[in-house]
């Protein structure tokens, strides 16, 4: 018996232990979950409610006049009465469906989300609209438990203080849809061109499903995302009881015009998108922090610029169909500061990489070359097929030039010499220059880089920070939207004066480029621009698709002393005959039109360390060479040019200075002279005899020749002849200019007599 006893005496003491430590974990639990709730309900700050009132407010935007832009002096702002109740049930019915119903926080949702998350399924969130409020207006984005904590402490508190039609007030007024649009009145008038009353279930759907990635569902770049979670929306919206089953079955299959994807109706909204993301850059936090921050943000705006460029980029008879989108952006070149920015559909200038075709070449091959003294803009290379190792480019069309200068390779935008040039030059050095240009190739070891073929594409702004270097004499500073960031009293909190440009090309490379890139304009694939009434240097670009029918990207690049300008059409496949030279350039000569309508800006300023030289016509055009022109050369016989002491040419030709008979050898035998010499081809000669019997006559005037010169002139073996030989030229004003004449006397009587 006693034995038997033991186990039960055993077992009942794991039991009590058992007990004992289930009530002490439920006693701890449940102290825990006390403190927890103590601490939900009873800690924590109020929310400042007026900061929450400031949270709504239009960002304080002010243009190169320090006047204020965009929306900020309009009633964007939608009360809760204009707010109809199928929108705000959108919301509430995808975002926090019992919103009504809770008091800050949905515990229910919150345990439905951990059992998620242990379950592997971290899509559920658990914050309601209130949380969700909170956080954007008073919290920073970090994922912790004390921010979680105080995020719902607050949610909380502010339910005890608003109504909740006050909350979802200020929650559809601060939320971003994308674009550039807070607010549910202002992301209606964007999409929709609709004022919210006349929102019918399926577009409020859409705007409830955009918040939750204003990026991915946003309905200009991504349609098709947005109109399948719109109508996810819409059948919550059904099952939730907010819309009909006779609106639901409606709606289901229906689509939405986006009436605003054309965003010129919205003439300020790119620019300040961008300029919102350059001030995100700029203070490193994103736009919600920069929106409820207070500051005012100073730009380089320019409301005539911009209102004259939209109208240009708006013009429908630029485009070959309504697909192709457009670009075009105005900087000022002393500032780098960007004045106006327009395009058909919403681009973001910092996150849209493109292929640059030719507008690369000044950049990676050309301005680089002269920097480093390795061409002039005369020098010449021969454009003939070549293939470089396993790379083979050709000419536009297979056309090619033999000998050409690099002036008319960029005139022309030829394939071949650009591959030359980097060659000479080496792809690294190409890709330093243009890294010191904010231009980033480092997956590009290529000379395809030449031709503008890079792996990932080029951002636009950075392209336009390549040929504000050119404008600005060789000296990089990134280009900008902001000239000056404030907080709320007025404090600086970045001024772009500080920023100290980065020397890229000596000055005098740089001009020497836009030598090369005048030319381009006035006769080169940038001829559009040829009758403009000041200095302007242009550059084209066409990038071709694997089907040689089309082009995908086109591009004019141009400066003046003042000003840069960029004008790109691309994002849907054009036909081949739609190229940089053509709908571009021409955007570009009318925008000029209107932008320089009441002022010229100056010429080109040389730079000191440029020389204007005359190099030998001859030599240059027959020889291929670079020589300097003797110093009394008529002008036809000389071509003028621009030089620095790097491509100064270091022969001289000494025709027009001297003007002689080189290798002069004459002979006699048997009453005949033979007169050998060498032809100077700038040279004309003229060859005379002499007789007692007949006087003085022209034997020979010649002309335009090369080689040497032969003849066997017949003497008087009795009285004696004169030979004379003449070197000359013609001046510019057709006078003969003559030489040092050389005599020959045959026979004694002609020595004494004939002199």
């Amino acid at each position: 018996m006693k034995k038997n006893n033991k186990p039960k005496k055993s077992l009942s003491k794991l039991t009590c232990a058992f007990l004992a430590f289930t009530l002490t974990l439920v006693l701890l639990v449940s102290v825990g979950t006390l403190c927890f709730f103590g601490v939900l309900y009873l800690g924590g700050e109020n929310p400042d409610i007026d900061i929450l009132e400031n949270s709504t407010s239009i960002i304080g935007f002010y243009d190169e006049e320090d006047k204020p832009v965009g929306n900020s002096d309009e009633n964007d702002y939608a009360e809760i009465s204009q707010i109809p109740s199928l929108l705000r049930n959108a919301f509430v019915a995808v975002e926090d469906k019992r919103f009504y119903s809770h008091h800050g926080i949905d515990y229910k949702r919150i345990f439905g989300a951990v059992w998620n998350n242990m379950k592997g399924n971290r899509t559920q969130g658990a914050s309601t609209i209130t949380q969700q409020l909170v956080k954007n207006v008073y919290l920073s984005s970090e994922q912790t438990f004390d921010r979680k904590l105080k995020e719902m402490q607050l949610a909380i508190k502010l339910e005890k203080q608003l109504s909740k039609e006050e909350i979802l007030e200020k929650y559809l007024n601060m939320l971003y849809f994308g674009s550039g649009e807070y607010g549910v009145k202002n992301a209606s008038k964007r999409f929709f061109d609709k004022q919210l009353n006349a929102l019918n279930p399926l577009e409020c759907a859409m705007l409830a499903g955009i918040v939750k990635s204003p990026t991915k569902y946003n309905p200009i770049n991504y349609y098709d995302n947005s109109i399948e979670r719109a109508k996810l929306v819409l059948r919550l919206m059904y099952e939730q009881g907010y819309v009909s089953e006779e609106d639901y079955f409606k709606y289901k299959n229906q689509d939405i015009t986006i009436k605003n994807a054309l965003i010129e109706n919205n003439i300020e909204d790119i620019y300040l998108k961008n300029a919102i993301h350059e001030a995100c850059n700029i203070l490193g936090c994103d736009e919600v922090s920069i929106r409820k921050s207070g500051n005012k943000i100073f730009t380089f705006y320019s409301p005539s610029a911009q209102k004259a460029l939209c109208s240009t980029v708006s013009d429908s008879a630029y485009y070959q169909d309504d697909n192709i989108n457009s670009l075009a952006i105005v900087c000022d070149n002393y500032s780098r500061g960007i004045r106006a920015l327009s395009c058909r559909f919403d681009i973001d200038i910092y996150d849209y990489n493109r292929q640059v075709g030719s507008t690369i070449k000044p950049l990676a091959c050309y301005a680089p070359a002269l920097d480093q003294g390795l061409i002039s803009p005369l020098s010449k290379t021969l454009d003939e097929p070549a293939s470089f190792g396993e790379y083979s480019p050709s000419n536009y069309k297979d056309i090619y030039y033999g000998w050409t200068s690099m002036q008319d390779a960029v005139a022309k935008s030829l394939n071949i010499p650009a591959v030359k040039v980097m060659q000479d030059l080496s792809v690294s050095t190409a890709r330093d220059y243009l890294a010191k240009m904010g231009i980033n190739t480092s997956d590009d070891d290529n000379l395809a880089l030449a031709l503008g073929g890079t792996t990932y594409g080029i951002k636009m702004i950075d392209l336009l920070g390549g040929y504000t270097t050119l404008s600005n004499y060789g000296a990089y500073r990134r280009p900008g939207f902001i000239r000056k960031i404030t907080d709320a009293e007025g404090n600086v909190l970045y001024d772009y004066n500080t920023e100290v440009p980065t020397r890229v090309f000596d000055e005098q490379s740089a001009y020497l480029m836009t030598t090369m890139l005048q030319e381009c304009a006035r006769t080169g694939t940038g001829k559009k621009l040829a009758d403009c009434k000041y200095d302007i240097a242009c550059k084209t670009g066409t990038v071709s698709m694997s089907d040689k029918n089309f082009n995908s990207d086109i591009y004019t690049m141009s400066y003046t002393s003042s000003d840069t300008f960029l004008f790109w059409q691309g994002g849907s496949s054009m036909s081949a005959d739609n190229t940089g030279g053509g709908v571009t350039a021409l955007m570009t000569k009318n925008f000029l039109g209107k932008y320089y309508a009441d002022i010229t800006p100056i010429d080109f300023a040389i730079p000191q360390g440029i020389s204007r030289i005359s190099i030998d016509k001859y030599s240059y055009d027959n020889l291929n060479e670079i020589v300097l022109a003797s110093n009394n050369a008529p002008d036809y016989a000389v071509i003028k040019t621009y030089a620095s002491d790097k491509c100064m040419p270091k022969s001289k030709d000494l025709t027009y200075d001297r003007i002689t008979i080189d290798n002069l050898e004459i002979k006699e035998n048997s009453g005949d002279v033979s007169i050998t010499f060498e032809y100077n081809p700038r040279l004309n000669y003229k060859i005379y005899k002499r007789t007692f019997s007949e006087g003085e006559h022209l034997l020979y005037d010649l002309h335009d020749k090369t080689g040497q010169a032969s003849f066997t002139v017949k003497t008087d073996s009795l009285l004696g002849t004169k030979i004379t030989l003449l070197p000359y030229y013609v001046d510019d004003d057709g006078k003969e200019i003559i030489g040092t004449p050389s005599k020959y006397y045959s026979g004694f009587l002609a020595r004494k007599i004939l002199q």
